[in-house]
C-alpha cells in the first residue's frame, strides 16, 4: 500500500497563509533558505535540517510523480529497452556490439599467432599488475591479456539491472578474474551516486573492452607494417574490425548519454533513489520490484547522503571572536547530492506541474497490457494497436466487450457491469457471435475475437489472464484525447 500523501507534516501541504501551493514549489522554496550551500560540507544541525528536507519535502514530490506516466515511461524505459529478454532496437545494439568485440579480438589473436608477435597482446599496463598480483597472491586470477579473455566473451552481459539503484563497478564477467576487475575499474571516469547508473555502466563496460582492442590493434598494426604485402590482408581485418567496434560504441553512447532525454532520466533516476532512500515503506508496484528489495536498497543509498566525516569546533572569544579549539567525528550530509536533488527537482519542474494528460496515460497503458479497454471515450487496443473501430454504432458489442473486459480484468464485481438486454442463452450467443464479426473486420480484431469463448450453457468470457487485461476509465471528455495520434487507419463503421 502506497504511503498516503500528506502524512508528511501539515506545513508539506499548505503554505502557512493557508492557501494552496503544489509540493514541488514547496520543496524548492524550502530548500531556498539554506541557499547558498557550502561547498565542503555541512555541519551536523544543518545536516539534520537537509535530510529532513529529503524526507519532508523531496518524498512527498515523488510520491505525485509516481503517477505521472511521463515519468513512469522515462523510468522503465531502462528495463524494457536494454533488459536481456528485451527485443529491442537498444537491445540489439548491445548485442551487435559485444560480437564486434568478439569478432575484433579474435583477429588480433590470430594475426598475432599467424605472425609470430604474441609479445604484442600483452596489457600496456601489464608490468603495475604483475606486481599487484605478486603481492596479492589472488588464486582467482587469469594472467592472459584483456585481448585473449575478450576472444572467449567472458561477460555475463553489458549491461545489468543491479546498476539501477547503485552503481557496480563491475565489468559483470561470468567466472572470477580479480585482475581484470582491477583493471576495468581503473578504466572507469567518474560515476555520480544518483542518477542513470545502468546507462553510465553499459557505456564504461563498451569503452573498456572498445579502449583495450583499439590499443592492442594499434601495436600489432604497427608490428605488422614491417612484414610487407603478406600482411597486407590481416592488417586490413583488424582495421575493419576496429571501425566496426567504433560504430557500435557511437551507436550506444548517442542513444543513451546524449540529447535532453538523458537529462530527464539522470532527474527521474534521482529523485527515485532518493524516494526510496527517504520513505519509510517504499512501494513502486509498477517497476515490479519487491518491497524487501527496496527496503535493502534504500538502506545503501540513505548511506550515500550521509555517511562520517570530521568538523571543526570553535570556541567563541569576546568580541565576536571565534578561535578553532580542535576537531571531532560527526555524521554528515553530502552537500553535493543535495544539489543534485536540487538540480532534478528543477528539471522535472514541468513534468510535476503538467500532471498527467489522457493522451500519456493510454499511451502507457496500451504498452503493459495485452488487452486495453478505454471507457471515455470507447477505445480498444490489442497488443498496443487500436482496433479502429467506431464503438459508439455498435452499442450492444460495446456493452459485451467492456462486460468480458471487466471480468477478466478481475477487478471488479461481477454485479459491478451487468450485460443488458440479454434475455436468454441464446441472446447471449448471438451477440458474441456478432462482436466476433465486428471484430475480425479490421486488423489484429480476429486475434481479441478468438479469445471470446463461451461456456455452454452459460456465460461469454475471455480467455485471458487477469493480469494481461486493463480496463481504464479516464472520465474525459473526447475533445481531450487526440484518438487519431494512436497511429491506425482510419476508423471503420459497423
Amino acid at each position: 500500500m502506497q504511503f498516503e500523501r500528506g502524512e508528511h507534516g501539515n506545513e508539506a501541504a499548505h503554505t502557512s497563509g493557508g492557501a494552496e501551493m503544489d509540493r514541488h514549489a514547496l520543496a524548492m522554496q524550502r530548500l531556498a533558505q539554506w541557499a547558498p550551500l557550502p561547498q565542503s560540507g555541512a555541519n551536523e544541525i544543518l545536516s539534520d535540517e537537509l535530510e529532513a528536507w529529503l524526507r519532508d519535502y523531496v518524498v512527498p514530490v515523488v510520491e505525485d510523480l509516481l503517477d505521472n506516466p511521463v515519468f513512469r515511461r522515462i523510468v522503465s524505459a531502462i528495463c524494457e529497452q536494454l533488459l536481456e529478454s528485451s527485443d529491442t532496437e537498444e537491445r540489439r545494439q548491445i548485442d551487435d556490439f559485444a560480437d564486434s568485440v568478439v569478432t575484433c579480438a579474435s583477429a588480433l589473436v590470430n594475426a598475432a599467432e599467424e605472425f609470430g608477435v604474441h609479445e604484442v597482446l600483452a596489457d600496456s599496463d601489464r608490468a603495475d599488475d604483475e606486481r599487484w598480483i605478486a603481492a596479492d597472491k589472488n588464486a582467482n586470477i587469469d594472467p592472459r591479456s584483456v585481448t585473449e579473455k575478450a576472444v572467449d566473451r567472458p561477460w555475463l552481459g553489458m549491461v545489468t539491472s543491479q546498476d539501477f539503484w547503485s552503481p557496480t563497478f563491475s565489468p559483470q564477467l561470468r567466472v572470477t578474474d580479480a585482475l581484470l576487475v582491477r583493471q576495468f575499474r581503473r578504466s572507469v571516469p567518474f560515476v555520480k551516486l544518483l542518477g542513470d547508473r545502468v546507462s553510465s555502466m553499459l557505456v564504461a563496460r563498451c569503452n573498456f573492452w572498445k579502449h583495450r582492442l583499439d590499443s592492442t590493434g594499434q601495436r600489432l598494426q604497427i608490428r605488422l607494417g614491417g612484414e610487407g604485402n603478406r600482411a597486407f590482408k590481416a592488417q586490413e581485418e583488424i582495421l575493419n574490425c576496429l571501425i566496426e567496434i567504433d560504430h557500435r560504441y557511437q551507436l550506444i553512447r548517442q542513444r543513451w548519454l546524449a540529447g535532453p532525454e538523458r537529462r530527464l532520466r539522470d532527474a527521474c533516476f534521482a529523485l527515485l533513489q532518493t524516494y526510496v532512500a527517504y520513505h519509510p515503506y517504499p512501494q513502486i508496484p509498477w517497476l515490479g520490484v519487491a518491497s524487501q528489495t527496496l527496503s535493502v536498497n534504500g538502506g545503501v543509498l540513505k548511506a550515500f547522503f550521509r555517511h562520517r566525516g570530521t568538523v571543526k569546533e570553535i570556541e567563541l572569544i569576546s568580541h565576536g571572536r571565534a578561535r578553532v579549539v580542535g576537531t571531532k567525528t560527526a555524521s554528515l550530509v553530502d552537500t553535493n547530492l543535495i544539489r543534485q536533488v536540487a538540480a532534478a527537482l528543477d528539471d522535472l519542474g514541468e513534468i510535476y506541474r503538467r500532471g498527467a494528460h489522457p493522451d500519456e496515460i493510454i499511451e502507457e497503458a496500451r504498452s503493459q497490457y495485452a488487452l486495453l479497454v478505454v471507457v471515455r471515450p470507447r477505445l480498444v487496443f490489442w497488443n498496443g494497436e487500436r482496433l479502429a473501430l467506431e464503438w459508439n454504432d455498435a452499442e450492444k458489442s460495446w456493452n459485451l466487450l467492456l462486460n468480458l473486459a471487466v471480468r477478466a480484468e478481475g477487478k471488479l464485481p461481477l454485479h459491478a457491469f451487468t450485460l443488458t438486454g440479454v434475455r436468454t442463452n441464446r441472446d447471449q450467443s448471438v451477440r458474441k457471435l456478432h462482436l466476433r464479426r465486428y471484430l475480425s473486420s479490421v486488423p489484429h480484431g480476429d486475434e481479441l475475437a478468438a479469445r471470446i469463448e463461451k461456456h455452454r450453457g452459460g456465460d461469454c468470457y475471455l480467455d485471458m489472464d487477469s493480469g494481461a487485461v486493463k480496463v481504464l476509465d479516464l472520465d474525459a471528455d473526447d475533445w481531450t484525447v487526440e484518438v487519431n495520434s494512436f497511429g491506425t487507419p482510419p476508423i471503420a463503421k459497423q
